[in-house]
This record gives C-alpha cells, sequence and structure tokens, in this order.
C-alpha cells in the first residue's frame, strides 16, 4: 500500500476548510434574496386581495372627514372627503387643488381654475 505524501493532509485541512468558507457565504447571501422574495409575495397577495375587496365596495359615496384644525396649523382650510368601503379619499387645498388616493398616498389631480 502507497503511503500519503506528508503534504496531502494539509492540502485536504485547507480544501475543506475553504469549501466550508464559499457554503458559508452563499448561506448568508442567499437568506436574504430568499427572504425578499417572500415579502414581496406578501405585498402582492395583500394588494391583490385589498384591490378585490375595494372593487366589491365601489360607489358607496365620499363621506366628509371633520377638520377642526386652527388658524396657526398646517391642516387648516383643508378638506377631506372618504370612502372607505371604495378605499379612496380626496383632499382640497386650501387653494383649490385637488388630490386623489387609493390607498397608496395622494396624487395630485387637478389645479384650481384661475378667476377669469
Amino acid at each position: 500500500m502507497l503511503a500519503a505524501p506528508p503534504w496531502h493532509k494539509e492540502f485536504i485541512m485547507r480544501t475543506h476548510i475553504t469549501l466550508t468558507a464559499i457554503a458559508m457565504l452563499v448561506a448568508a447571501l442567499g437568506a436574504p434574496a430568499l427572504a425578499g422574495d417572500r415579502d414581496h409575495r406578501q405585498e402582492r397577495n395583500h394588494a391583490r386581495e385589498r384591490a378585490m375587496r375595494c372593487a366589491d365596495n365601489a360607489g358607496q359615496g365620499m363621506q366628509v372627514v371633520p377638520n377642526d384644525a386652527g388658524a396657526q396649523e398646517r391642516a387648516h382650510g383643508w378638506q377631506y372627503f372618504s370612502d372607505p368601503a371604495a378605499c379612496r379619499a380626496v383632499v382640497i387645498s386650501p387653494q383649490g387643488d385637488y388630490y386623489f388616493s387609493q390607498g397608496r398616498g395622494l396624487r395630485w389631480v387637478a389645479a384650481a381654475q384661475p378667476d377669469a
């Protein structure tokens, strides 16, 4: 039987350590990528469920949201309307600009028309 060369054990040990380090690096980098996929999938599912729920309840009508802001407060003069069943809202600025939301933040829709 042939005897293993003296460098053989050192080579195997170095290779084992290198492969272990590579495996740990791949596991560390791969886990967040897989977790991110699951988070996006859950967000898409929630968005789809919400869209279906809101579509089923569309057309219930806007309701005034009370605004008791005083003259020194930022919300003074703003008007708020909401239709929670249809998942939408309208905000009107003191200058007459209209903003619309379907649950993803306000989007500017129309500017106030200047007086003729």
